[in-house]
C-alpha cells in the first residue's frame, strides 16, 4: 500500500482518545510549546470514562508532525492518538 501524499505545509488535526481531559488539556502548552492550535472535547464514551479531543494545528513538514505526535502520546492520560 501507497503512502499518501500530504503537502506541506497544511493544517493537521489529531484525533486523542483519553480521560481526565484536563490533564490532556493542561499540558497541551508544554508539549505545542511556541506552535499555534485549537483544541476542542469531540465525544465522550456511553460511561463517560474516556474522551475524545481534536487538537489542531499548521505542520510544515512530516518531520514536525510525527514530532508532535510523539510528544501527545507521552502524556499519562492519552490512551490513543489518530
Amino acid at each position: 500500500m501507497e503512502k499518501p501524499k500530504i503537502d506541506y505545509p497544511c493544517e493537521w488535526t489529531y484525533k486523542i482518545i483519553g480521560y481526565e481531559g484536563d490533564v490532556v488539556e493542561k499540558a497541551l502548552p508544554s508539549v505545542m510549546g511556541d506552535v499555534s492550535y485549537k483544541f476542542c472535547t469531540s465525544n465522550k464514551s456511553k460511561t463517560g470514562k474516556y474522551t475524545s479531543f481534536n487538537l489542531t494545528v499548521n505542520v510544515e513538514s512530516e518531520e514536525k508532525r510525527i514530532e508532535i505526535f510523539n510528544k501527545i502520546k507521552k502524556i499519562p492520560t492519552v490512551i490513543t492518538i489518530l
